[in-house]
């Protein structure tokens, strides 16, 4: 596959944006690359930075845009609240991209983008299959929230209403009650992890299922929590098979060089090696599977 996948250009209202220049196979890594600057929560520190960038890097973080101009704020701070991305779920610490930063939102993702902190590197992958022509598009939310709740955060943070195919479709309402199921049973897979791990694992089941009637991504966080429950119980075979599901899954999503990748692999090749693996005792948890969705538990 030829490295130029995409090319930026004008997107419309939404400024500039990416688009694939070929047809990309979900799990093909459409573009790594190193922050333009690293963004911190001192404010001052980032001016500096800035400023003290080459006039090369300067000229390409100017050329970004701007969805602050009437808050008077100075524009680098206005660049960085538009562009910049967290390094990490959990890290307080963000960057700003050349390119990466001009990928534009949709509700119904077809790339994600996560950083290596091995490498120093942003990378986004395809989750779906993408068609030349098609815009390559993120998520600036998370996406197990309802139209609402996406709304509300992408109005206050980025000043504009969503109008992508999951926003606009009639069948809005049945999708936001499919999500707020999955996140009660990411509720319930936590509450009886420890009390009753069946009924856990009966939830597990249950979210997987509802992520596939809905055709979202988020099923690795699943895959891990059906592998911690079985190797906790001692199911080591079972545990087995979900580790090769979120071994599959991470290396979809963030290749081979991504930094939990070794982890992984580590739990696929040995379900004991997890440091809970056993301290449950021995639960049966084979042949626990869902024949309604939302049915009542056991």
């Amino acid at each position: 596959m030829s490295e130029n996948m995409y090319i930026v250009r004008d997107a419309l209202d939404k400024g500039r944006g990416m688009f694939a220049t070929q047809d990309i196979k979900r799990g093909t890594c459409v573009i790594s690359e190193s922050p333009l600057v690293f963004i911190s929560p001192n404010i001052f520190k980032n001016l500096q930075a800035i400023n003290a960038l080459s006039k090369k890097n300067k000229k390409s973080f100017f050329a970004l845009r701007n969805i602050y101009t009437d808050d008077e704020l100075p524009q680098e701070i206005g660049i960085i609240k538009t562009n910049a991305l967290q390094l990490g779920n959990d890290s307080i610490e963000a960057a700003v991209y050349r390119v990466i930063s001009r990928i534009n939102h949709s509700c119904a993702p077809n790339v994600r983008h996560s950083w290596n902190s091995i490498t120093q590197m942003e990378y986004i992958y395809a989750i779906k299959d993408i068609t030349a022509g098609s815009e390559i598009l993120t998520t600036y939310v998370a996406p197990l929230t309802t139209r609402e709740a996406r709304q509300k955060k992408l109005e206050e943070d980025f000043r504009f209403t969503c109008q992508c195919r999951l926003c606009t479709a009639a069948s809005s309402k049945e999708h936001d009650a499919v999500v707020t199921r999955i996140n009660e049973c990411s509720d319930l897979i936590v509450k009886f992890a420890s009390s009753n791990p069946r009924k856990s694992i009966q939830c597990v089941r249950e979210a997987l299922a509802l992520l596939d009637k809905i055709e979202t991504h988020g099923k690795r966080t699943f895959y891990y929590d059906g592998f911690q429950i079985s190797a906790m119980y001692s199911n080591y075979k079972l545990a087995k098979e979900w580790a090769d599901l979120l071994l599959e899954s991470y290396r979809l999503e963030e290749g081979e060089t991504g930094d939990q990748y070794d982890r992984y692999l580590a739990y696929s090749i040995d379900a004991k090696s997890h440091e809970r693996a056993g301290r449950g005792g021995y639960v049966d948890l084979r042949g626990i599977y869902i024949t309604k969705l939302g049915q009542e538990l056991e």
